[in-house]
């Protein structure tokens, strides 16, 4: 299993592998996120040590590193990431727990729910919440989340939003066709075949969370050689 950078919004992890669609992290990728020195010692090891609950939010992997070795060792998904970051005292942590303590208590007293559609194909919630917004950036977000719960291309996103609007709305993506075009799709792509040399289109979504391309375009990407693996 490969390694490969984990990038949301601000947040950026050097090391994480995904599985069934879920991300998981390396010790060594928490510790460099919370800032520690991770020449020395190993910090989240000994956070592990003390808090050994975290645990069972991590699964034994061997990962094929930047160096072309494989290691054998855990990973640890979002729940047990945010509770290594709950032990630490780093000011990055610290900053993140205060953060989570403000959501918890704005949710307790109402003043934000959690989303009416995140129900995947609840289409007529999540045109009403993207439709609320201005085009733009923000709109643009929740329609790539929306996506991404729905296992569809943003332009296919788009065309389900406006026929609820009952207009067409303007999508700055590009095309799906042509095997130059979303490069970074393609590299988690071929990294995923290199895996699973037999997977298809269906697979390859539900199992890459995120991807902008449409299932008939990983089905040309797999079957046409345009990933060079063949």
């Amino acid at each position: 299993m490969n390694i490969t950078p984990f990038i949301y919004k601000d947040i950026v992890l050097q090391e994480a592998c995904w599985i069934e669609g879920k991300p998981y992290f390396t010790r060594r990728a928490i510790g460099e996120f919370l800032e520690y020195d991770m020449s020395k010692r190993d910090p989240i090891g000994h956070i592990i040590r003390r808090n050994p609950h975290i645990n069972q939010f991590s699964v034994p992997v061997n990962l094929t590193g930047t160096d072309g070795k494989k290691y054998d060792q855990k990973v640890y998904d979002p729940i047990g990431l945010q509770l290594i970051i709950f032990e630490s005292r780093q000011p990055k942590a610290r900053a993140y727990k205060v953060a989570v303590a403000h959501l918890v208590y704005a949710l307790m007293n109402g003043e934000i729910k959690p989303s009416k559609w995140s129900k995947k194909d609840d289409l007529v919630s999540a045109a009403r919440q993207i439709l609320s917004l201005p085009e733009g950036r923000k709109r643009g977000s929740l329609v790539k989340d929306m996506a991404c719960r729905d296992g569809v291309s943003i332009q296919a996103a788009y065309r389900r939003v406006g026929k609820v609007a009952g207009k067409r709305l303007r999508a700055s993506v590009r095309s799906d066709k042509g095997s130059t075009r979303y490069p970074e799709d393609r590299t988690r792509v071929a990294s995923y075949l290199k895996e699973h040399p037999g997977a298809r289109g269906l697979e390859i979504s539900q199992a890459l969370s995120g991807l902008s391309v449409s299932r008939s375009q990983l089905e040309v990407w797999t079957r046409g050689g345009a990933l060079g693996l063949n």
